[in-house]
C-alpha cells in the first residue's frame, strides 16, 4: 500500500518523506517518487523532522512505536494509520495533545470514493509494482510474505489453475 501511496502524494503536489525501517526501501522510494527517505531507526535522520510533518500516512501493518511518528507532527498536524497491526499501539496522551495532533484511521472508501481514487490513478498512470506468480507458487509466496520478501505485490496468474 505504501509504494501506491507514494505515487498519489506525489502526483497530488505533495511534498513526500518516506519513513522506513528498512535500507533497502530507502532508494525505492525515491525511484517511486518520494523527495527523500529517512531511516526510522537512526535517531539523527528522524530528528530533522520533529515538529515539522504536517501529515503522516501510516501503512504499518506490524506493531511499532506510533508515538514516534506523532512527535514528528507539527502543530495541527495528522497521522492517519491505513496498515492494522496485529497488536493494539500504545499512544501516549501528551504526543497527541501537545501541538493539536491528531491521530485517526482509516479503512477503504465507499463506491464513489474508489472510483474516484481509481479515475485518479488512471489519468496519472500510477500501478502498484507487482510480481506475478503462478497459481502452483501461492505457498512459497505466502512463506515469504512472512519473510517479508516481496516488492511489493503478489498477483496470481489465474490462468496457471489446473
Amino acid at each position: 500500500m505504501g509504494h501506491v501511496a507514494i505515487r498519489i502524494a506525489r502526483a497530488m503536489g505533495a511534498h513526500v518523506v518516506v519513513f522506513t525501517t528498512s535500507p533497502e526501501k530507502m532508494e525505492d522510494a525515491r525511484r517511486l517518487g518520494a523527495h527523500d527517505a529517512v531511516l526510522s531507526t537512526d535517531p539523527e535522520q528522524v530528528k530533522r523532522f520533529a515538529s515539522r510533518v504536517n501529515m503522516l500516512l501510516d501503512t504499518v501493518s506490524a506493531k511499532h512505536d506510533v508515538n514516534m511518528y506523532l512527535q514528528l507532527l507539527a502543530i495541527d498536524g495528522s497521522l492517519v494509520l491505513v496498515g492494522l497491526p496485529p497488536e493494539p499501539l500504545e499512544v501516549g496522551a501528551f504526543n497527541v495533545v501537545v501541538g493539536r495532533r491528531s491521530f485517526s484511521g482509516s479503512n477503504i472508501g465507499g463506491i464513489a470514493e474508489t472510483q474516484e481514487m481509481l479515475e485518479f490513478c488512471a489519468e496519472h498512470q500510477i500501478t502498484a509494482d507487482i510480481e506475478l506468480i503462478r497459481a502452483d507458487e501461492i505457498n512459497a509466496a505466502l512463506e515469504r510474505l512472512e519473510r517479508n520478501d516481496v516488492r511489493y505485490r503478489f498477483v496470481v496468474d489465474m490462468s496457471t489453475l489446473n
